[in-house]
């Protein structure tokens, strides 16, 4: 009896929502903490791919570690200090999608890594330029969560 595989479209979907709103929560401030997206979205967009992929070895394993600490760590910045403080969302984005490198030790492809974190670099930076250029309401609402669906989003570009 084989098993059935989760749809990719509706488990993606769910968790690009969940993403979406925690990304949001986190930037309102209180009684929100940062937390909330620095330190949730994570953990998340990795482990969703547990649904169709698992590591091979331990050292597969382990590479959750730090690809949850690198990304966490990419999401509590807009790149504001290297960018004479101005937020830089192509940055911001490009190192989120970075933050998926350990899992080279994982055996995921480096260049889809690398595919993916210049797709959401160019994506979070649009999405700002545009809301802001176009005056959008809510365009704050508009720009986080569509960041934070952009992150879970696209994980499964990562067992491609």
């Amino acid at each position: 009896m084989s098993k059935k595989k989760p749809s990719i479209l509706l488990i993606l979907g769910i968790a690009a929502l969940i993403g979406g709103i925690l990304y949001r929560l986190g930037g309102i401030g209180k009684p929100f903490k940062t937390w909330m997206r620095d330190w949730i979205i994570p953990p998340l967009a990795y482990f969703v791919l547990l649904f169709w992929w698992h590591p091979g070895n331990l050292i597969g394993w382990l590479m959750y570690l730090p690809a949850i600490l690198l990304t966490g760590g990419a999401l509590t910045t807009y790149w504001d200090k290297l960018f004479a403080d101005k937020d830089n969302f192509y940055m911001h984005g490009l190192m989120v999608g970075l933050g998926a490198f350990p899992f080279i030790w994982a055996g995921l492809h480096w260049w889809m890594i690398l595919i993916r974190a210049i797709l959401l670099g160019l994506s979070m930076g649009l999405i700002n330029k545009y809301a802001n250029k176009w005056h959008l309401p809510f365009s704050d609402w508009i720009e986080e969560i569509s960041r934070g669906m952009l992150i879970l989003g696209t994980a499964y570009l990562l067992l491609l």
